[in-house]
């Protein structure tokens, strides 16, 4: 797993940061968020730019500076989750991405008292401008937050 802080010069994340907390950006309800005991499910919005090896937002080029970073042989998804403050922080379910190997990345958009925890119980803060890489294969999970308003991360899956 690799941590990087201060990922995006501050020009380029502030675009996106920018973009992403805006109030006219497009985001879609997606219900399918399960806790990890199947028995309470939580929401959170999401912007779909990229899957099945095709961009799907026209938004997609806010992304540039990122993909020039980590310089993907292929894109698989790249998808913005947007969750809303809640009343505890609870996990949303340890999952991995894909079945097969390749790289997940998480980028923070704003900083927040969620975070992402791995199976082996490694917690990543969600702090702006951070991004984190891992196996896919590694089991991860979010978590909702108290503290701000909404809790905003971009993943990113690719070779």
């Amino acid at each position: 797993m690799k941590i990087i802080d201060n990922f995006l010069d501050e020009s380029d994340f502030i675009l996106i940061k920018d973009l992403l907390m805006d109030s006219n950006f497009p985001w879609y309800f997606n219900s399918g968020i399960l806790v990890e005991d199947n028995n309470y499910s939580h929401f959170q919005f999401t912007h779909s730019f990229y899957r099945n090896y095709k961009p799907e937002s026209n938004y997609i080029e806010i992304l540039n500076p990122i993909f020039l970073k980590i310089n993907p042989k292929a894109i698989i998804k790249v998808k913005a989750n947007l969750g809303t403050r809640m009343n505890e922080i609870e996990t949303t379910g340890m999952h991995t991405d894909y079945d097969f190997e390749c790289n997940t990345s998480i980028f923070y958009i704003n900083t927040n008292n969620g975070y992402t925890i791995f199976e082996d119980g490694t917690k990543v803060e969600s702090v702006a401008n951070r991004f984190v890489t891992f196996n896919s294969l590694l089991k991860h999970s979010g978590t909702t937050h108290t503290d701000e308003q909404t809790r905003v991360v971009v993943n990113f899956n690719y070779f």
